[in-house]
């Protein structure tokens, strides 16, 4: 059964490396986008697995805006260099757990926390081909906006612990959606973070998800496989390591018991092993001449160790012999024949 997993993705739309936010906008929307920087249309009204789009807007934003193209296109515009960073583009994996409403208003409360009340525009777009992997795609813009557009664009904006705050708000909320309806949780913070000995493995994505479900491989997914296997030997190793101390704690938990019952160090106790009905026997005879020990069965076999204070290693060799004389000369208890009834003398 498919369970929450944390992925949070963040990119920056940059025309340096050929990107345009516009063409990253008709992408998660599934739309048809003409760019008017560089006249270049963009079509993906091919995508079906689009389920959700919508966009979030600071007060200070023209309510035309609401449109798209409009909205992407005035980014667009706001930037003159060819190396403009034009968006901020995060991918993150939405919990299987949670309905279509919930996965929403998930996205749609954790855009309005950390993006839009800073000043920023929000594009957002859930994806879902029904393999397991819905996700959603939320696109930023860089820049503070008025009523006439974009402004100034705001630094602070790429600062590395802003972008801890919003991955540990992202698990947050999932988290905060997941309570009510399951034990899963997810964690923001690295494995090593966490004291976890585990490699993390690869996202998957959605490509690679469709493929590996068909049935074939892809080398994501192989190397991920290699992954879950050094992971699943490191986690073996750590529960032998596990058995040996608990082990070592039953040693030691053994001990004691016996030092308080037969009252000395466990280095002046002595053992001896035989089969448990004699040592019943070798017990009974000792308690009856005072002498402290302790029978502890084994768990197979039947066989048994009887301990006692090697000072009474003596005794308990007598009373042993006395045991064993018996066995080798058993006293028998005669038997005696019931009387025969007497005959009645004949008459004659």
């Amino acid at each position: 059964m498919p369970i929450a997993i944390y992925h949070f993705h963040v990119k920056i739309v940059s025309r340096g490396k050929g990107k345009s936010a516009v063409a990253a906008a008709a992408y998660i929307s599934g739309e048809k986008i003409k760019n008017e920087y560089d006249s270049i249309v963009h079509d993906f009204r091919k995508k079906k697995e689009i389920v959700h789009k919508e966009i979030l807007l600071p007060d200070t934003a023209p309510q035309n805006f609401k449109k798209r193209s409009i909205l992407w296109n005035a980014v667009e515009k706001s930037e003159t260099r060819k190396t403009s960073q034009t968006a901020r583009d995060i991918d993150a994996a939405l919990p299987v757990e949670l309905s279509r409403a919930e996965q929403i208003d998930l996205v749609r409360n954790f855009c309005n926390q950390c993006f839009v009340s800073s000043g920023m525009c929000v594009d957002f777009a859930i994806h879902d081909k029904n393999d397991g992997n819905p996700h959603v795609h939320i696109l930023l813009t860089t820049r503070h906006v008025d009523a006439n557009g974009f402004t100034t664009k705001d630094r602070s904006w790429n600062d590395r612990d802003l972008l801890k705050v919003w991955r540990e708000r992202w698990a947050d909320w999932c988290n905060h959606k997941l309570y009510s309806i399951s034990d899963e949780r997810i964690d923001h913070r690295s494995y090593a973070e966490q004291g976890i000995e585990k490699v993390p493995q690869l996202h998957l994505g959605a490509a690679a998800c469709a493929i590996e479900k068909k049935g074939f491989k892809t080398d994501k997914g192989s190397r991920n496989r290699k992954i879950q296997l050094i992971n699943l030997d490191s986690e073996i190793a750590n529960q032998k390591n596990d058995i040996d101390e608990f082990l070592k704690e039953q040693q030691l938990l053994k001990k004691e018991i016996l030092e308080v019952k037969l009252g000395c160090p466990f280095s002046e106790i002595q053992p001896y092993t035989a089969d448990i009905v004699y040592l019943t026997e070798l017990e009974t005879e000792l308690k009856n001449q005072n002498v402290p020990c302790h029978i502890a069965k084994s768990s197979s076999k039947g066989t048994a160790a009887i301990f006692f204070p090697k000072s009474s290693i003596d005794k308990v060799t007598e009373v042993w012999n006395m045991i064993e004389e018996k066995k080798k000369h058993p006293v028998t208890i005669p038997t005696t024949e019931p009387d025969k009834p007497k005959k009645k003398p004949r008459s004659r």
